[in-house]
C-alpha cells in the first residue's frame, strides 16, 4: 500500500471507532444515554477546534508555502497553549463549583485537546502522511476503548455523568502522545524570525470555518434536544448524524491529502472523480432507493429506513462539497471559506427546527444535512467553473 493508502486507512479506522463507540453506547447502555453521550461528544469536539482559532491551518500555510521549519514553531506553540491552560485551571474549577460538570469537563481538556490538533499540524509535514493518519485516529480509538471498559465494568444501566470524564481523559493522553511524538520529530533548533502575521492572516480565517463546522454537531443535537424534548429522539438523531460523519469524515481524511498535493501547485485545478468512487456512489444512491422501498412495503422499518435513505445521498454530496471546498482551500479562498460555513450552519439549524415539527428527529436531521451538503456543494462547484473560465 502507498503512504496515501496507509494514511487513509489508519483515520477510516479511527471514523469505524467513532461509529462503533455510538453503536456500542446505544446498545449497552440504551438510546438516552446514547444522546447524552453523543451531546457531551459534539461539544467537546467544538471547543477543541474554537480553542485553536484555526491554528492548525496556519501552521500548514507556513509550512508548505513559507517554508517555515516546525522547530521554529515550537517554542511559541509552548508558549500558547501554557497561557491556554491557565485559562483552564481557572475557568474549569469554577463551573465545576457552580455545578456545570460538563462545561468543566469540557474547559479542562481544552489545552489537551488544543495541543493534539497542532501537534497533528506539525507532523504531517515532518514526518509524513502515515504518522498524520496514525495520530488522526487516536482519540477515536481511545474513546472506543473507553466505552467498551464502562460497558464491561458498569452493567446495563446508564453512566451518562460518566461519559464527560471519559472525555478528559481521553483528551489528556491523545495530547501528551502528539506532543511528545511531535516535539522528538521537530527537533529543538529554529529560527524565531517567521511570519507571525501571516499565520494570523490564514489562521482567524481558517479558525471561523472550522469553529462554525465543529459547532454543526453541538448545534443541531441541541436543536433537536430542544425541540423533541426526549433523551431516546436526540439518541436517535445522534446515531444518524454518526452514520453522516462516516461519508463527512472520510472526506476530511481524504482532503490533507488532497491539499498536500494542490499546495504545491501555482493555480490548484479542479479534480474528477475517479471510475471506482463514481460507482460506489452510484451503489450508495441505489442502496438509498432500496430503503425507501422497503420502508413503504414495511412500515414498522421506516422510523430506521427513511432516515437511512436520505442519510445516504446527504453523506455523497458532504463528500462532493469537501472535495470541491479543498480546491478552494488551496486557491487560499478564505472569505469564501468562512461564508459557506456560516451558511452552512444557518440552514441546518433552520431546517432542523421547521422538519422537526412534523417529523421524527432522525428523518428531520437527515433532510437538513442533505439540503445543506446540496447548496453547499453547488456553490463549490460553481465557483470552481466561474475560475476556470
Amino acid at each position: 500500500m502507498s503512504q496515501a493508502a496507509w494514511s487513509v486507512a489508519w483515520q477510516a479506522a479511527g471514523s469505524a471507532a467513532t461509529l462503533a463507540a455510538a453503536l456500542w453506547v446505544s446498545w449497552r447502555f440504551g438510546l438516552a444515554a446514547q444522546g447524552e453521550f453523543g451531546l457531551a461528544k459534539s461539544w467537546f469536539d467544538a471547543a477543541a477546534v474554537v480553542a485553536v482559532f484555526g491554528l492548525p491551518q496556519g501552521l500548514l500555510h507556513l509550512q508548505y508555502r513559507c517554508g517555515v521549519a516546525a522547530a521554529a514553531l515550537l517554542r511559541w506553540l509552548g508558549r500558547w497553549l501554557l497561557g491556554l491552560a491557565l485559562v483552564a485551571l481557572v475557568a474549569a474549577p469554577l463551573l465545576a463549583w457552580q455545578g456545570h460538570a460538563l462545561a468543566a469537563a469540557v474547559v479542562a481538556s481544552l489545552p489537551f485537546a488544543a495541543a493534539h490538533l497542532l501537534a497533528r499540524s506539525l507532523l504531517m509535514p515532518t514526518r509524513g502522511v502515515v504518522v498524520f493518519g496514525i495520530v488522526t485516529a487516536l482519540p477515536a480509538l481511545l474513546v472506543l476503548a473507553g466505552v467498551l471498559g464502562m460497558g464491561i465494568g458498569m452493567g446495563r444501566v446508564a453512566q451518562g455523568a460518566h461519559f464527560d470524564r471519559l472525555l478528559l481523559a481521553v483528551a489528556v493522553l491523545a495530547g501528551i502522545a502528539s506532543t511528545v511524538l511531535a516535539r522528538r520529530s521537530a527537533g529543538v533548533s529554529g529560527n524565531d524570525a517567521w511570519p507571525r502575521r501571516e499565520l494570523w492572516s490564514v489562521s482567524l480565517q481558517s479558525g471561523l470555518q472550522a469553529a462554525l463546522g465543529a459547532a454543526l454537531a453541538a448545534a443541531l443535537l441541541s436543536t433537536v434536544a430542544a425541540f423533541a424534548g426526549d433523551k431516546a429522539e436526540v439518541g436517535a438523531a445522534s446515531l444518524g448524524w454518526h452514520l453522516y460523519s462516516v461519508f463527512a469524515v472520510a472526506a476530511g481524511y481524504v482532503a490533507p491529502l488532497i491539499f498536500d498535493r494542490l499546495a504545491r501547485q501555482d493555480r490548484p485545478s479542479s479534480l474528477r472523480w475517479p471510475a471506482p468512487a463514481r460507482a460506489a456512489a452510484m451503489a450508495l444512491l441505489a442502496l438509498a432507493v432500496l430503503a425507501l422501498a422497503v420502508a413503504r412495503a414495511v412500515p414498522a422499518g421506516a422510523p430506521w429506513l427513511v432516515p437511512l435513505a436520505v442519510m445516504l445521498p446527504a453523506g455523497l454530496a458532504s463528500i462532493a462539497a469537501r472535495v470541491a471546498g479543498t480546491v478552494l482551500l488551496a486557491r487560499a479562498a478564505y472569505l469564501e471559506l468562512s461564508i459557506q460555513a456560516a451558511a452552512r450552519l444557518l440552514i441546518a439549524v433552520a431546517v432542523t427546527a421547521l422538519a422537526l415539527r412534523v417529523l421524527p428527529a432522525a428523518t428531520a436531521l437527515a433532510i437538513a444535512l442533505l439540503a445543506t451538503e446540496l447548496a453547499t456543494w453547488w456553490r463549490c462547484a460553481w465557483l470552481v467553473r466561474q475560475d476556470a473560465r
